[in-house]
C-alpha cells in the first residue's frame, strides 16, 4: 500500500469517526432541545407520584391569557388573583408546564401574594419547537411580564421564582424587571458548562463538551449556550436573592448553587441534604416554606433592618439545613 493510500485510509477513518461522534452528540443534545412534549394530565400524574399535587388546585379560579412570542408561536400564561397587593412570577423547568408550579402557586397564595404562572415554549398549551434552556424563554417571559402589566391595572410584580431551568431563567429575567422586590431560584443551574457538570468528570472536558454541544445548537437551533449564563446575569442582580438546593440533586449537581453564591455572595442560602431534584419542597415541606417565608419577612423589613441582618449567603455559613 503507497503512502497516499495510507494517508486516505487514515483520514477516511478519522472523518469517519468524527461524523459519528457528531451524530451521537447530535441525537443527545435533541432528546434535550426537541424531547417528546409531556401533557398537563400526564405531568399531573407525575406530580401525585414523585411529588406534591392536589386536585384542589386546578379548581382555582385564574384568568388566562395569551399572547404571540416574537419568536412566532403562541405563548399561554394564567394570573391568579387572590386580592393581594402584589404578584409572584412562577418558572417552570424543562420539559415541564405551569402544572407542576401550582404547588408553589398555593404556598405563595398563604404568603399573601397573587401569582403569575407562564408555560414556557414547547411547554403545557404554549407553543414552539425546541426548548432553549432560559435562551428564548427569558424574553418570552420579559414580554409577556410587559403585556400583562398592560392588561390587569394596578398590578405590581414583587418578585420571581424559579424551579431548575425556570430558576436559570429568572436570574437571566431579574435584571430586565422594572421595581422587582425579590428573587428565588430553586436548583438552577448557573449557565450550560454548569447543567453539564453531571457527566464530566472535569472541568476541561465540561469545557469541550459545551464548545461542541454550542456548534449545534447554533447551527441547527438559533441559541447560543452562552445565552444561557445565569451565572454572568446574577452579578448583575441588584435585589435580595434567595439561592435554595439540594446536595443530592442528580441532575443539578449542586456545585451549581455554589458556583452561584460566589457570585452573590449577599444571598440568602439554604440547603436541603437528602431531596432529589426538585423535590425539596415534598421532601422538607416545613422547612422549604419556612426558609421562603423568612426570606420575603427579611425583604419586606425596613432598609436599615435588612442590613443589620446576618446573612445566609457568607461563603461558610448556611441560612439553615434540611437533613434526612
Amino acid at each position: 500500500m503507497s503512502a497516499v493510500e495510507i494517508v486516505s485510509v487514515v483520514f477516511g477513518c478519522v472523518a469517519a469517526a468524527a461524523f459519528l461522534a457528531f451524530m451521537l452528540l447530535y441525537r443527545y443534545v435533541r432528546a434535550f432541545i426537541e424531547p417528546r412534549k409531556r401533557e398537563d394530565d400526564e405531568l399531573i400524574a407525575h406530580e401525585k407520584e414523585v411529588k406534591k399535587f392536589s386536585d384542589e388546585w386546578t379548581e382555582e379560579k385564574y384568568i388566562r391569557f395569551e399572547i404571540t412570542s416574537r419568536f412566532g408561536y403562541r405563548l399561554v400564561g394564567y394570573y391568579y388573583d387572590f386580592g393581594a397587593e402584589e404578584t409572584v412570577v412562577l418558572l417552570h423547568g424543562h420539559n415541564s408546564s405551569h402544572v407542576s408550579q401550582l404547588k408553589y402557586m398555593e404556598l405563595f397564595k398563604k404568603l399573601g401574594y397573587n401569582v403569575f404562572i407562564l408555560d414556557h415554549r414547547r411547554s403545557g398549551a404554549s407553543g414552539g419547537d425546541t426548548i432553549t434552556f432560559g435562551a428564548k424563554e427569558k424574553i418570552d417571559a420579559e414580554d409577556f411580564i410587559s403585556y400583562i402589566k398592560g392588561k390587569v391595572p394596578g398590578i405590581k410584580i414583587a418578585g420571581l421564582f424559579g424551579e431548575s431551568m425556570g430558576a436559570a431563567t429568572a436570574m437571566m429575567l431579574a435584571p430586565k424587571i422594572e421595581g422587582l422586590g425579590f428573587l428565588i431560584e430553586y436548583c438552577g443551574y448557573a449557565n450550560f458548562e454548569g447543567l453539564l457538570l453531571r457527566y464530566f468528570k472535569s472541568r476541561g472536558l465540561t469545557r469541550l463538551g459545551s464548545r461542541f454541544i454550542g456548534v449545534i445548537t447554533k447551527c441547527l437551533y438559533g441559541f447560543d449556550p452562552k445565552d444561557t449564563d445565569a451565572l454572568r446575569a446574577l452579578k448583575t442582580v441588584s435585589v435580595p436573592v434567595l439561592i435554595m438546593h439540594s446536595k443530592a440533586d442528580e441532575v443539578v449537581v449542586f456545585e451549581n448553587a455554589e458556583m452561584l453564591l460566589k457570585a452573590k455572595p449577599e444571598a440568602d442560602f439554604v440547603i436541603f441534604d437528602g431531596s432529589r431534584h426538585a423535590c425539596s419542597y415534598t421532601t422538607y415541606p416545613e422547612e422549604f416554606e419556612g426558609a421562603v417565608r423568612q426570606f420575603l419577612e427579611k425583604v419586606k423589613a425596613p432598609a436599615s433592618l435588612r442590613e443589620g441582618a446576618s446573612s445566609g449567603g457568607k461563603e461558610g455559613e448556611e441560612s439553615s439545613s434540611a437533613t434526612d
